[in-house]
């Protein structure tokens, strides 16, 4: 039963990471065409943090184990 509910996580922050860049391209390519709301240009500035911070420590995490 553990290992299915790891399994499951493993797949939910995978599916998060997967939204993440796809939303992320999509407001670049808005960010061409026009400028972004204040709510956006958030959005657009907390994935450009969030997914490199992500990416280190999933890295740092899988290296330690």
């Amino acid at each position: 039963m553990h290992l299915f509910i790891e399994n499951i996580k493993d797949i939910t922050f995978l599916i998060i990471l997967l939204s993440s860049f796809i939303y992320r391209r999509q407001l670049k390519l808005t960010k061409w065409k026009r400028k972004l709301t204040k709510g956006e240009m958030l959005m657009y500035f907390l994935t450009s943090i969030a997914l490199p911070i992500y990416g280190v420590i999933y890295c740092v995490q899988l290296f330690a184990t």
